[in-house]
């Protein structure tokens, strides 16, 4: 997590694309040089954002921060949710965790229910195409066993 400790380098880019995914937000600009937290930046003015969808209360989503009822427990397990990041710690401000690897031009959740880390898990299943006997398949061109794979 370079961007954590002011080294540069590009790492952080698809968190800083604008417009905000799935949205018409313009995040604030973060060059390069910025991004890392231990770079001092005094003018840094992110953009609040927090998708409708989010807000609307699903079940798979927490409240507001600002919800009086609502004081999550950061970087350990919360109840049955997860905030330990497979990352390390991460720095809380002003009651919000913030992305461990750097700035990124916008606060608030965006599309993502959690505050603190959104864990999940994409699952890839392989095979081995066989004919009926149970013998491996070739590709007739590239003479290869042919791979099958269901992905979400």
């Amino acid at each position: 997590m370079s961007g954590s400790n002011g080294v540069k380098d590009n790492s952080h880019n698809k968190a800083r694309t604008s417009p905000y995914p799935g949205s018409k937000v313009e995040r604030s600009q973060v060059p390069n040089e910025k991004v890392g937290w231990l770079v001092e930046w005094q003018d840094y003015n992110p953009v609040e954002y927090t998708a409708v969808s989010v807000l609307a209360g699903p079940r798979w989503a927490d409240p507001q921060i600002s919800e009086s009822n609502f004081s999550p427990k950061f970087n350990e397990k919360d109840g049955h949710v997860e905030r330990k990041s497979q990352n390390g710690l991460y720095e809380i401000e002003n009651g919000r965790p913030r992305n461990p690897a750097g700035r990124t031009g916008l606060v608030g959740r965006g599309l993502l229910g959690r505050w603190g880390p959104n864990h999940a898990a994409d699952p890839i299943i392989t095979r081995w195409k066989r004919d009926s006997s149970g013998n491996k398949i070739t590709h007739p061109v590239s003479g290869k066993h042919i791979l099958q794979f269901v992905a979400i």
